[in-house]
C-alpha cells in the first residue's frame, strides 16, 4: 500500500488489536506510510508514539462506548425509546408516536391469534392479504409476525438488554391480550389449519381432560366430541349435534339479561357523582406503592442472600430477572394510574354501551344467522369447557366476565362494587325522586334502602326521563 490518508489515527482502529495489526504492517513496509492532517508516520519513525496515539485513540472510544451506554440507560429509565420504532410505531420528533396505517394490523394479529385457531404462518399470509406489508411493498413472513407477538412493547414494557423498563408510548393492546397470546404461543392452545368451517370448533374444551373439542359431518348434521387427545378421558363417546350447541350458548347468554330503564337511571345517577372515583384511584394508588415496595424490599432480600452466598447465582439471576418484570409492570401501572386523563362522561357513554348490549346479546344470538352467532361468541366468548353434554365453566372476555359473576343483574352493588359508585348513586337518586325532604334519619333511611324496589306507582321526575 503506497499511503493512507485519514483524519486521524483514531480512524484506522477500534481497538488494540487492529492497533497493532495496523502498526505491524507499517514497520513491516506493508503500508509506506500514514498521513494525517497534522502528521506523516512512516516504517522508520518511534513506534513508541504512533503507540501512544492509537492507545488514546483506543481510550476515548472506550469513554464514548460507556458514555453512550450510559446515556442509553438513563434514556430508558425516562421511559423513552433509544433504537428505531417498532412496527406499529414511527419515530417522530425524538418521541415514539403511533403509526396509524400499520397499528391497526398489529391490533388485528395480536386478537386473531389469542384465539388459539390459527397458526403465525396462516395469521402472517391473512394480514398480507388484508394489506399488510413493508416500505417496498414485501410481506411479513412468519418469523417477524413471531417476532411482533412476543414483543411487551405493545403494551407498555420496553424489554432490552435483559432488562424491563416502562415505556411513554401508547400501548396499542392491553397486558391481558398479550398474556392469552404467550400462552398460545407457549403451546397452551395448539393452532391447527381447518379443513372444514365448524361455527363453534375452537371455542370449546372438555372439562375433563381439557383436550379441545372437534367436529365432524354425518348424516347431514354437525357433531361435536371430545378428541381424547390424551386417551384417557370418556367424553369423547358422547356426540353433541350443533344444535345442542347453540342451545347451550344462547342459555348462558340469558345471563346477561337485564332491565333497560335501570342502565338508564344507573347512567343519569353516574353524572351527578363522576367525581366519586377518586377514593378508588386512590386506594389503587396505594396499593400498587406497597406493592412496589414489597418487589424492593424482595430484591433487597434477594441481594443480601445471594452475597451471602446462601443462594446459588443461577437461582439469584432467574429470581431477580423475575422481580424486575414485576416491577416494571406495576411502575407502568401506576404511570398510568398517574398521568391518563379520563374523559369521565366519555368513560359513561362507554360503560352505558357495554351494559345495553350486553342487555341484548340473547336476542341477538337467537336471531342471527351462523356466522353471526360464530361472531358474537368471539366476541363475548374466551373459551368453554363441556362435561356431560352441559357446559361446566365460561371464561368470558372483559367486560362480560365482570358482568356474568353477578346473579341478580338488578343489583347494581355487585356490578360496580364500592360505596361511591353508580350503585349507590342510583339508590340516592331514587330518593330524592320517592322522598320530598332530603331530611331522613339513619333507620329511616335504611328502611327505604330495603324496601326501594317494592315500592311502585311512581311517576319519575323529569330529569330520569331526560
Amino acid at each position: 500500500v503506497d499511503g493512507i490518508l485519514t483524519w486521524k489515527l483514531d480512524r484506522l482502529s477500534r481497538n488494540p488489536i487492529d492497533a497493532g495489526r495496523v502498526q505491524w504492517l507499517l514497520q513491516q513496509g506493508t503500508i509506506a506510510k500514514i498521513v494525517t492532517p497534522d502528521s506523516t508516520y512512516s516504517p522508520d519513525d518511534n513506534a513508541i508514539i504512533f503507540a501512544l496515539e492509537s492507545g488514546m485513540a483506543n481510550q476515548y472510544i472506550r469513554e464514548l462506548s460507556k458514555s453512550i451506554r450510559r446515556g442509553v440507560k438513563s434514556k430508558l429509565e425516562k421511559g423513552d425509546w433509544p433504537n428505531f420504532a417498532p412496527l406499529g410505531y414511527l419515530n417522530k420528533d425524538k418521541k415514539i408516536a403511533i403509526d396509524e396505517d400499520k397499528s391497526p394490523y398489529i391490533r388485528k394479529a395480536f386478537e386473531l391469534y389469542s384465539r388459539g385457531t390459527i397458526s403465525v404462518k396462516d395469521l402472517s399470509d391473512k394480514l398480507y392479504e388484508e394489506g399488510f406489508r413493508s416500505r417496498s411493498g414485501k410481506k411479513y413472513y412468519k418469523s417477524k409476525v413471531h417476532k411482533i407477538l412476543g414483543n411487551p412493547f405493545y403494551y407498555g414494557i420496553m424489554f432490552i438488554h435483559g432488562e424491563y423498563y416502562v415505556g411513554n408510548n401508547k400501548p396499542l393492546i392491553s397486558k391481558e391480550l398479550f398474556d392469552r397470546v404467550q400462552l398460545v404461543l407457549s403451546g397452551k392452545h395448539h393452532s391447527k389449519k381447518q379443513k372444514h368451517h365448524f361455527a363453534y370448533r375452537g371455542l370449546m374444551q372438555c372439562e375433563k381432560c381439557e383436550c379441545g373439542l372437534t367436529a365432524t359431518k354425518k348424516k347431514g348434521h354437525v357433531y361435536y366430541y371430545c378428541t381424547n387427545g390424551k386417551g384417557k378421558c370418556d367424553q369423547h363417546k358422547k356426540y353433541l349435534r350443533e344444535e345442542k350447541i347453540e342451545s347451550l350458548f344462547a342459555d348462558s347468554l340469558q345471563k346477561f339479561d337485564f332491565d333497560e330503564e335501570f342502565v338508564e337511571i344507573m347512567y343519569l345517577a353516574s353524572l351527578e357523582k363522576k367525581k366519586s372515583s377518586q377514593s378508588y384511584k386512590e386506594n389503587v394508588s396505594h396499593s400498587l406503592s406497597e406493592r412496589l415496595n414489597a418487589v424492593a424490599t424482595k430484591r433487597e432480600r434477594l441481594l443480601e442472600g445471594f452475597c451471602s452466598d446462601v443462594i446459588a447465582k443461577e437461582v439469584y439471576t432467574a429470581k431477580e430477572m423475575d422481580l424486575k418484570k414485576e416491577e416494571a409492570n406495576i411502575k407502568n401501572q401506576i404511570k398510568k394510574s398517574e398521568s391518563e386523563s379520563i374523559n369521565e362522561l366519555a368513560t359513561l357513554e362507554q360503560q352505558k354501551k357495554v351494559f345495553l348490549t350486553a342487555s341484548t346479546l340473547h336476542k341477538k344470538f337467537l336471531a342471527g344467522k351462523t356466522a353471526d352467532k360464530t361472531n358474537l361468541l368471539k366476541t363475548v366468548l374466551w373459551n368453554a369447557t363441556l362435561e356431560n353434554e352441559k357446559i361446566a365453566q365460561l371464561s368470558l372476555n372483559r367486560p362480560y366476565d365482570i358482568i356474568a359473576e353477578v346473579d341478580d343483574l338488578s343489583d347494581i352493588t355487585k356490578l360496580r362494587r364500592g360505596r361511591d359508585s353508580p350503585d349507590a348513586v342510583a339508590y340516592e337518586y331514587k330518593l330524592r325522586i320517592l322522598l320530598p325532604s332530603p331530611n331522613i334519619t339513619k333507620h329511616g333511611l335504611s328502611s327505604v334502602f330495603c324496601n326501594i324496589e317494592e315500592r311502585k306507582g311512581f311517576e319519575p321526575s323529569s330529569p330520569v326521563k331526560g
